[in-house]
């Protein structure tokens, strides 16, 4: 019998395998060398054996992945590892909104009036009502017209609680409430029970600020999602002394629920006998569930490079993205960077999840909140907008029919499908590339009857026009516009708008030679009967990819949007800075044609549905 009989192989760690092993090695031996293994009782100790072996790797193998951040895939793991980097989970957001309450009709009129803190703010959406709180209270003086107004007053829904400890040892100071809000959390803490003085205890930032009497306190994620509070030691941070009483008020937030909630009413004490009106400001945003697995992946190791502070535009995107649940994609750039150079600055621009911008209470929150502590004094940070350019495509898509059953309607949905999952996917981000050859193949790939297609692209940019004041507008595509055009209007044209004196549509397009004109289309709506009222309102700098119309006037739009649409010179679409490229469902255009060549006629090249690629 050969040695290597009697040897086992810890290799393969599959069950088959394992017995086969197990069954070789007491092959093996002389007591069962004429052994059937297959047969006997001892098949089924082996099959015992191999389990006992193949669950223990299993559980190694998982055991050693949740040692390691990239390959965690519990929370725990995850949430514990992060926790050696220093990083602290997003905790779940409560839903904030801004508004004017306003006294009319008082019956006194004092000088002033003080509107309490947590007072109910109610509201609903879809037949669900949900409550907002005013988090202090606001004194405002009464105005010249006898009324009373709270103005920009921030209310944040949940639900408030309370929770109180007293200090004793081994007690461990949890928070059971899974969705709190840490951003909400008040730490207050008397020396008794019976004592009417407290202490506000505020979060450690950082442990170079706490000395031995610095009042903070640490917070860490635990299980199932609960945080638990700890204090100083003594030398980091004031430490407690039994019988202490440490009270949490808080908020717990039913999460994005609340976003977009517009309709306020005012349902706390009454104050001078009269009840508050209220306008909104600012609709609802900011509710979010606590920070995902994945996103502690990517987070955790960026933000412990931060290390809490701005400086570079990884750090700028690295905490917004931590601390901004909102966030879908953010662009950050310095000031030497920017177009025009502007020094002392860094940009920032953020694409939210559920809309093309950040509204004006977002950017204060995001400046106010969370960069303001974190940001070099000598840099001050800018939050502009992001800037779309929508992507027309037509697609002609040959398929046989020979191969398929589905209609060409259907042909033309499957491809819509594919070319939008193909925008979510690879675009609407600020660092995305519309990569055409790999567009191209996503439609042939997208059903196996599909031979082949003819697909062209436009950019369009839409702006936000100043009516009746004469203004500058530029498009700055990065990308090279294409001057083969073939005519007039097909590599830069726009929509409708007005002007002074004339009742008359105006259009812009260019003369192929570098200049922008406006004119507006004849009795018979031709080229050649086009009226040009400005042959050189603006310029096109092809090589460039760049458009400014200057001294242009619109008093109103023929259509609901102001647009330009250009022709790329290559049709990879890439962005810079705060442009973000994604394809417009509404531009998308798909038409299914039956390919007779593929049947294999001779002479149904005659008959081939020839696409011209050109726009």
């Amino acid at each position: 019998m050969s040695i290597n009989n009697k040897r086992i192989t810890v290799s393969d760690l599959d069950f088959d395998t394992i017995k086969a092993n197990l069954k070789t090695f007491l092959q093996g031996q002389s007591e069962f060398s004429d052994y059937d293994f297959e047969g006997s009782g001892l098949s089924v100790l082996l099959d015992v054996l191999a389990y006992n072996t193949h669950y223990n790797a299993l559980y190694t193998n998982l055991a050693v992945n949740e040692g390691f951040l990239d390959s965690a895939s519990k929370r725990a793991s995850v949430v514990s590892l992060a926790k050696m980097l220093g990083y602290v989970p997003r905790s779940a957001k409560c839903s904030f909104a801004l508004v004017n309450a306003t006294i009319t009709l008082p019956t006194a009129t004092p000088g002033t009036v003080t509107l309490p803190a947590n007072q109910p703010f109610n509201t609903s959406i879809d037949g669900n009502s949900y409550t907002f709180y005013n988090r202090s209270a606001v004194t405002v003086a009464r105005n010249t017209a006898g009324n009373y107004t709270f103005p920009n007053l921030q209310i944040v829904e949940g639900t408030p609680l309370q929770f109180k400890y007293t200090v004793a040892a081994g007690v461990r100071y949890v928070i059971p409430n899974a969705n709190m809000d840490i951003d909400t959390l008040t730490v207050r803490v008397q020396e008794t029970a019976n004592s009417d003085l407290f202490q506000v205890y505020t979060r450690a930032e950082s442990l170079t600020q706490a000395t031995s009497t610095t009042k903070v306190y640490f917070i860490k994620e635990i299980d199932d999602g609960l945080y638990e509070i700890s204090f100083g030691n003594g030398v980091i941070g004031t430490q407690l002394a039994n019988g202490n009483v440490i009270t949490f008020d808080y908020f717990v937030s039913n999460l994005e629920e609340p976003n977009t909630a517009s309709n306020f009413v005012y349902g706390g004490v009454n104050l001078l006998g009269s009840t508050l009106s209220v306008t909104t400001v600012a609709r609802a945003s900011g509710g979010a569930a606590s920070e995902g697995i994945d996103s502690i992946k990517f987070n955790a190791p960026r933000m412990y490079a931060a290390q809490n502070r701005a400086v570079t535009p990884d750090d700028y995107k690295s905490i917004i993205l931590s601390e901004f649940p909102q966030a879908a994609s953010v662009a950050v750039w310095g000031g030497e960077d920017n177009d025009p150079p502007i020094y002392g600055k860094t940009f920032i621009c953020v694409k939210p999840k559920d809309a093309s911008k950040l509204t004006n209470l977002q950017k204060e929150f995001v400046t106010n909140n969370i960069l303001d502590q974190k940001n070099i004094v000598s840099i001050t940070p800018e939050i502009i907008d992001p800037e779309y350019f929508n992507i027309k495509v037509t697609c002609f898509v040959y398929y046989n029919p020979r191969e398929t059953t589905k209609t060409p309607t259907q042909i033309e949905t499957i491809v819509k499908n594919a070319i939008l999952n193909y925008n979510a996917t690879e675009l609407e981000r600020f660092d995305g590339v519309l990569r055409f050859s790999k567009l191209s193949r996503i439609i042939d790939s997208s059903d196996p009857a599909i031979t082949n297609n003819t697909s062209r692209i436009m950019v369009r940019r839409q702006f936000s026009p100043v009516f009746n004041i004469s203004s500058e507008y530029k498009l700055n595509l990065i990308n090279p516009i294409s001057q083969d055009g073939g005519k007039q209007g097909d590599v830069f044209a726009s929509t409708g708008f007005f002007i002074p004196n004339s009742t008359r549509v105006h259009y812009l397009d260019d003369d192929s030679v570098g200049n922008v004109r406006l004119y507006y289309n004849g009795p018979e709506g031709t080229i050649a009967d086009r009226v040009i009222v400005d042959p050189s309102i603006g310029t096109i700098e092809y090589e460039a990819g760049r458009v400014v119309v200057r001294n242009l006037t619109i008093t109103a739009l023929d259509d609901v949007i102001f647009e330009m649409q250009v022709k790329p010179e290559s049709y990879d679409v890439v962005s810079a800075l705060n442009q973000i490229v994604q394809i417009d469902p509404t531009l998308l255009r798909v038409e299914a044609i039956a390919d007779q060549t593929a049947n294999g006629d001779l002479r149904a090249g005659y008959n081939y549905d020839f696409q011209s690629i050109r726009s």
